[in-house]
């Protein structure tokens, strides 16, 4: 059985994930937390860091779509993530905000603006704790709606734009994905202040 204190970072960050680009079933004998995504290194990594742990997981590709899935199972630890993520809705903090640019963030350069970090997010309670997260580690953004069809726009960006604000964001937070990292590594190949990746 893993321990909950020893191994808060993983467990945080998963349960984050989850929140961004999965699901948790906990019905009656299917206890489960689902995390999609397009990249099958990261959710294999992301699985053996949770086996190393004690906990059970599998990744495999669906039927439906090019994604990959990262299945992780048993009612205890699926549980514990749930209890995990309700608490970083309420409490934010760098690992949050690390899932979230993960799961839903896009980084990259862009014309009149060098260094870009956006955020999509459907208006609510997941939305609100990227904006706590932010304003707690004192990152400036701005906010701009986002229209996804015509009338639909319950939808929001949140960019942080300019190298140095972008610096400032990634010497706090440890972002996961190898793809965003490649992403950074490049961008920020100039500097040489290291990252937190």
């Amino acid at each position: 059985m893993f321990c909950l204190s020893e191994n808060i970072e993983t467990l945080q960050y998963v349960a984050a994930l989850a929140l961004y680009d999965g699901c948790f079933s906990m019905r009656p004998r299917r206890y489960e937390v689902i995390i999609a995504d397009m990249n099958r290194e990261f959710l294999e990594k992301i699985c053996h860091d949770l086996k190393d742990i004690g906990i059970s997981c599998g990744v495999y590709s669906s039927k439906r779509d090019k994604a990959y899935r990262l299945r992780i199972y048993g009612k205890d630890v699926v549980q514990q993530l749930n209890e995990l993520a309700i608490n970083l809705l309420r409490n934010p903090n760098d690992v949050l905000l690390a899932a979230a640019i993960d799961a839903e963030g896009n980084i990259g350069m862009y014309k009149n603006q060098p260094f870009r970090t956006r955020i999509v997010m459907k208006e609510g309670e997941k939305l609100n704790a990227i904006r706590e997260a932010l304003k707690k580690l004192e990152i400036n953004y701005k906010e701009y709606i986002h229209c996804r069809k015509r009338g639909q726009c319950s939808y929001k960006v949140i960019v942080i734009s300019g190298k140095e604000e972008n610096m400032k964001i990634y010497t706090q937070v440890r972002i996961r994905h190898p793809d965003k990292q490649r992403k950074l590594n490049l961008l920020f190949n100039s500097y040489s202040k290291p990252l937190n990746t």
